[in-house]
């Protein structure tokens, strides 16, 4: 599968936190290496069946709980 310039970091996000969560001294790790490559490239494809809009001018950007938690702390 091609990954495109802008999706490598996607990839080796998804790819990374897969092997960290799955890897142990109990598993072969090609086995994990292998699914986390294959896991990345279905991530991938499933992002480019999404549609991709700007956000219109005038709606404000939803936070998350925690990022307003942090901004709140650092306004203080």
């Amino acid at each position: 599968m091609t990954v495109y310039e802008d999706e490598w970091a996607f990839w080796d996000d998804i790819a990374g936190k897969y092997i960290l969560k799955h890897s142990g001294v109990d598993h072969n790790i090609s086995n994990v290496i292998e699914a986390a490559s294959v896991y990345a490239d279905r991530m991938v494809i499933a992002r480019r069946k999404r549609k991709f809009e700007k956000v219109p001018d005038g709606e404000v950007f939803r936070k998350s709980a925690k990022a307003t938690t942090v901004l709140a702390t650092a306004a203080v």
